[in-house]
């Protein structure tokens, strides 16, 4: 029962915080990004499945709908956002993540700005630091620009223009 009970709470835990962090891979290729979104959802469903299997199994009713209702509880964001990613996954207009600038500092850390248009006249916007960068592929979590300190290398993706920037100068 412990050993259940410790792998439900893993389960419940790693939802909680990927449903806040976030996926950390990203794919720059629609195709790639489709496949790669489409292994997600389904592993995030199995995910689910799995943990109201083993809730289902527990003998102590108190434990049992504690947790059942946090997996409800959690279920519920996860089901709008699948929904939506989905519908932007598998649609004629699949709209992909671009980089509007890249900022580099000395210690060679990267922090990308980005923009996608999710539908006609609404606009999603992003910081990602970058763990790695493989090209077509990249491991980044979210940050916040605005949190930048020092002298960091602004290049305008747009405009194929470098600017040095001192964030710290800004703050003030």
């Amino acid at each position: 029962m412990n050993k259940k009970l410790i792998l439900i709470f893993l389960g419940l835990t790693f939802l909680t915080t990927a449903l806040f962090v976030g996926t950390p891979f990203e794919f720059l290729n629609v195709t790639a990004d489709t496949i790669a979104t489409s292994v997600m959802i389904v592993l995030f469903l199995f995910l689910f499945i799995v943990l109201f299997r083993q809730i289902w199994r527990l003998d102590n009713k108190v434990f049992k709908w504690t947790t059942f209702g946090l997996l409800a509880l959690i279920a519920i964001p996860y089901l709008f956002i699948g929904l939506w990613t989905a519908l932007l996954t598998w649609s004629n207009y699949h709209p992909m993540w671009q980089d509007l600038f890249i900022y580099t500092n000395d210690k060679n850390e990267k922090v990308i700005s980005q923009w996608r248009e999710t539908s006609g006249s609404i606009y999603d916007y992003r910081d990602r630091k970058i763990i790695a960068d493989y090209g077509q592929f990249r491991i980044s979590f979210d940050c916040d620009a605005k949190k930048l300190e020092g002298i960091w290398t602004e290049f305008d993706t747009r405009n194929n223009k470098t600017t040095t920037i001192n964030f710290d100068n800004e703050k003030k």
